[in-house]
């Protein structure tokens, strides 16, 4: 009989363990709303403070045990509907399941055989976002694990269709763009010093004169502009870039154009017009684990040119000539070679629940950010420094600056709720991101009268 020796258990006892982790699963979202959103550090939790690696089998209920009790209670739970830092991921159960459900059967979706059904499935999935976005009918896509491994995949497919020299190649964004840009242009190989970084606008978006100014500029100096990288949801401020006049300046300058739509590019969905542009995009990346509702990891790169993926990523080996088939081979568009179902997750939650769902979650989400917004306007001592968009707002404390940095630390040690901060024009201000639909009115109320608390 199956037994530890064969890594392996019991028909009824992998029952038995399995219902036992729904079970404590299900306790954990029926309590959620009653534990911090992020935990306080705990000084004495350390490496040391995992039990050893064992020789022998030990009982694994007390394993599941200090898994779930010691292990999962220190992490910040970006389902919380009072979890406003940075960009939740508030999840949904149905994903979860299909997370199980792909991981139990091990499937594999780096290439068709050995991985249809998911790769079918994925290739599904894909063209929904496709359409979601406005790209063309022969956009080619992938998912990836999120947003930074998109943009470095998406460069690296830029850069084999467009830059002839990474050393004189220069790119440009704004200073709101998110740090996977520089990351990714630094492991590409291209001159770090060479992506032109542009001061924002007053309305914190990427500056279409100045762009066009330093690509005349770097022409002049005999380097090769090469892309211009756009915003369409800024983590700071849910600005949106002017993604129309950026995509006709790069049209002009035959450079490319990248989206990093990450974040805000789902909210198309509910109003297409903020994001008029992005359906020009040479590259678009977004994630359906911050807009889309799903638990953590899956990212999505599409790309404007078919076969561009292929010919940036392709692999052959003599160990893969078995597994060669004229479908998709996903390993062929992506980093990676070993790959799970990302794709199962948002596929069931979507087929479950319906896309009609998805997009009144996103709706309140925006409409949270405007009540927010709202309640602090209404109230003595806030000024709202950037207004709601995208279902964020930044605000500040009347004050010295380092009043609104000890009024969101103190809020989040509290416990209760877990609001961030941010630098916008050179001063800190508190945020709130917004887009879980589990939040109600009344934890945006609560939430806002506690920083009033703690600035005494």
């Amino acid at each position: 009989m199956p037994g530890p020796e064969h890594l392996s258990l019991e028909p009824e006892e992998l029952r038995r363990l399995g219902y036992s982790v729904i079970d404590r699963l299900v306790e954990h979202y029926a309590a959620l709303d009653g534990k911090p959103p992020v935990p306080n550090p705990d000084p004495a939790w350390s490496p040391a403070s995992v039990p050893p690696c064992p020789d022998g089998p030990t009982d694994p209920d007390a394993a599941l045990a200090f898994l779930f009790d010691e292990v999962l209670s220190r992490a910040q739970y970006t389902s919380h509907p009072r979890f406003f830092a940075r960009i939740g991921s508030p999840s949904n159960p149905l994903s979860v399941l299909a997370d199980l459900a792909g991981t139990g059967i091990n499937v594999f979706a780096g290439g068709w055989i050995g991985g249809a059904g998911a790769s079918a499935v994925e290739l599904a999935v894909l063209e929904w976002l496709r359409g979601w976005m406005g790209m063309p009918d022969s956009t080619e896509g992938v998912l990836v694990s999120g947003g930074s491994v998109g943009t470095l995949t998406a460069l690296g497919a830029a850069a084999q269709a467009r830059a002839n020299d990474r050393a004189r190649a220069t790119g440009y964004v704004s200073e709101h763009t998110h740090s996977a840009v520089e990351r990714a242009w630094r492991t590409l190989g291209f001159a770090p010093e060479h992506l032109r970084v542009l001061k924002a606008d007053e309305q914190q978006r990427m500056p279409v004169g100045a762009t066009r100014d330093a690509i005349g500029a770097d022409r002049a100096a005999g380097l090769e502009p090469f892309a211009i990288i756009a915003t369409a949801g800024t983590t700071s401020t849910g600005a949106i870039d002017p993604l129309t006049e950026l995509a006709d300046l790069a049209q002009h300058e035959r450079l490319w154009f990248h989206i990093d739509g990450a974040y805000g590019a789902p909210s198309r969905l509910v109003d297409p017009e903020p994001l008029n542009g992005i359906e020009r995009a040479d590259s678009l990346v977004l994630d359906p684990h911050k807009w889309l509702f799903q638990p953590y990891e899956i990212g999505c790169v599409l790309v404007r040119e078919p076969g561009l993926l292929e010919r940036a990523f392709s692999l052959d080996g003599a160990y893969l000539r078995d597994t060669t088939s004229t479908e998709v081979q996903f390993r062929d568009r992506s980093p990676q070679l070993t790959r799970g179902s990302r794709a199962l997750k948002l596929w069931l939650s979507l087929r479950v629940f319906g896309l009609d769902a998805f997009k009144a979650a996103i709706a309140r989400g925006i409409a949270l950010a405007e009540l927010a917004e709202q309640i602090l306007r209404e109230r003595d001592g806030w000024e709202i420094v950037t207004p709601a968009q995208l279902a964020v707002v930044t605000f500040r404390r009347d004050g010295p600056d380092e009043l609104t940095d000890r009024i969101v630390a103190a809020a989040v040690a509290e416990g209760f709720t877990a609001p961030s901060t941010t630098i916008v024009d050179g001063r800190p201000v508190a945020r709130l991101c917004t887009i879980n639909p589990r939040t109600t009115d009344e934890d945006i109320r609560l939430t806002i009268e506690r920083l009033e608390r703690f600035a005494g």
